[in-house]
């Protein structure tokens, strides 16, 4: 796990996955599964080349609540 440079927000380690939605589905599996506490924020992207576009980012807000968000 680290800690966001620019939030208060942590990531895990980085998982490779078959597909988008196998990606999304893990990215929720894994903060829905963390302590509220920590915080945890998990992103799905896509790799082309050197490129990385994330797709898909879910959290853990202020309040405890569950936060998704699809970007484009």
């Amino acid at each position: 796990m680290e800690k966001h440079k620019e939030g208060s927000h942590t990531f895990g380690p980085e998982l490779p996955c078959s597909g988008l939605e196998v990606a999304k589905a893990e990215a929720r599996r894994l903060v829905l599964a963390a302590d509220p506490a920590v915080r945890l924020q998990a992103d799905a992207c896509m790799r082309n080349r050197r490129q990385v576009r994330t797709k898909y980012r879910c959290w853990i807000n202020e309040r405890g609540e569950f936060q998704e968000s699809a970007l484009v």
